[in-house]
């Protein structure tokens, strides 16, 4: 399982999260799926994606899963943004609302900035980047932020 998997799986009261995962039906034990484990209401349901592993004995089966909260918000090394890149404290703040999924418009509302103001740290982004559109930006960000052990 991957941390955050078994984080939530200690948070979980009496074990009924690892019972779901448990119980995940077999079509996900093929090449890797991804399903939804609903929980109580006012939560965010959880993404679960499960592939078989192989272990060459016949009737005995494990899986890998990793488990992805979609209300749970990234945690960016700030520090490590404004080293790699050399960001300002606006365009790092900027980078972090971004690389938590929000729009152009969402981060510019967050911050309290307006959507030109947004537009032009963007540019600045790709340009000390080396990108050219938002999804790489993004992935580029979690890379350089997400290099410490999954």
């Amino acid at each position: 399982m991957n941390l955050m998997a078994r984080e939530l799986i200690s948070a979980s009261v009496g074990g009924d999260l690892e019972r779901e995962i448990l119980n995940l039906p077999d079509l996900l034990a093929g090449a890797g799926q991804l399903t939804r484990i609903d929980r109580p209401a006012g939560q965010t349901p959880l993404l679960a994606w499960a592939t078989a592993l192989a272990n060459g004995r016949p009737g005995t089966r494990y899986r890998a899963v990793a488990l992805m909260d979609p209300a749970r918000r990234l945690l960016i090394d700030s520090a490590a943004l404004e080293a790699a890149f050399h960001f300002t404290k606006a365009e790092t703040r900027l980078a972090e609302q971004i690389a938590n999924g929000h729009s152009p418009l969402e981060a510019a509302q967050a911050l309290g900035i307006t959507i030109h103001t947004v537009r032009t740290y963007l540019k600045r982004l790709y340009q000390k980047t080396g990108v050219r559109t938002q999804a790489t930006l993004v992935r580029k960000l979690l890379q350089t932020t997400r290099s410490l052990p999954f």
